[in-house]
């Protein structure tokens, strides 16, 4: 661990720094604001090559913390956990936890930042710690994420109206997202993750099988997975059984099929690999909450 005792230590100062610090009355402002308040930044910036970077919150922070590193690299401590920093990686630190944390000595980071808060705060953060249970996650570098940082710093640097103060915290959402579902924003992002494989290559194989029935013991076996770890990591990723997704996706082409075709139910049916029409009809009614003649009334295209 590195000794900061021994190297003089800055909370802030870099050239070329960025920093928006939202006033007191403001967020007062923001809190009444119920297009935005339930979730919301109350500081943000970016610190370029910042050496010697160092804070010490005894108590914690009272918001989230979104910490990016951009390049180089710096330490995160809090309580008995030490994550490492290194370019493109990045880690959220929970409220009211103690924590420090400091650049490297010879190869400081380049970080964005920003606190955030509101009542839907902790559900980003319980998502955050659930993907990435241990370690800072590794993002595909996007310049996209980049650029709705420097985005919302620019809108900010205008002034607080309540038009800049509402568009950069709807912004907030889809900047979060880029760092909790990185997968969905970052091609390269999939490249690191084992559940990937569920999404560009399950997914897809499903998608491809919809007019045939689901066997889990053949499809784990043609991606090289035992059936229970198998169902576990598909379980794990979408929610679902790969039965009930199967179905899912079958009932999605049945709409698609009632909306764009003149197909017979029955036809549909034998399409998606039912050969009951009566059960497909129930399944179909049971999932989208109208029989299938009534959606295609009700809400062909």
């Amino acid at each position: 661990m590195m000794d900061t005792e021994t190297i003089p230590l800055v909370k802030h100062g870099f050239l070329g720094q960025r920093m928006i610090v939202i006033p007191k009355n403001i967020l007062s402002g923001v809190k009444k604001n119920e297009l935005i308040n339930s979730l919301y930044f109350t500081d943000i910036g970016f610190f370029p090559k910042a050496a010697n970077h160092s804070v010490t919150r005894k108590n914690g922070s009272k918001q989230h913390i979104l910490m990016y590193c951009y390049s180089g690299e710096g330490t995160i401590q809090m309580d008995t956990i030490t994550i490492k920093l290194a370019a493109n990686t990045f880690y959220i630190i929970p409220p009211g936890v103690s924590h420090h944390y400091f650049a490297h000595k010879k190869n400081p980071w380049s970080i964005y930042w920003l606190h955030f808060t509101g009542i839907k705060a902790p559900f980003f953060y319980d998502k955050f710690i659930s993907l990435q249970p241990e370690g800072a996650p590794v993002l595909g570098l996007d310049e996209r994420r980049i650029g709705i940082f420097e985005n919302l710093i620019n809108v900010m640097e205008g002034g607080y109206s309540a038009n800049n103060l509402e568009y950069v915290n709807i912004s907030l959402w889809q900047l979060l997202n880029s760092f909790v579902f990185n997968s969905f924003f970052s091609e390269e992002g999939k490249k690191n993750l084992e559940n990937s494989t569920v999404e560009t290559s399950i997914i897809e194989y499903m998608k491809q099988h919809l007019e045939k029935p689901l066997k889990i013991n053949d499809v784990a076996a043609h991606f090289n997975y035992s059936p229970s770890h198998f169902f576990s990591l598909f379980k794990n990723y979408t929610g679902y059984s790969p039965i009930n997704y199967f179905n899912h996706l079958k009932i999605q082409k049945a709409c698609q099929y009632l909306s764009f075709t003149t197909m017979s139910v029955k036809e549909i049916s034998y399409a998606l690999g039912y050969n009951d029409p009566l059960y497909f009809s129930r399944l179909f009614k049971k999932l989208m909450s109208a029989s299938p003649l009534q959606y295609r009334t009700e809400y062909k295209q």
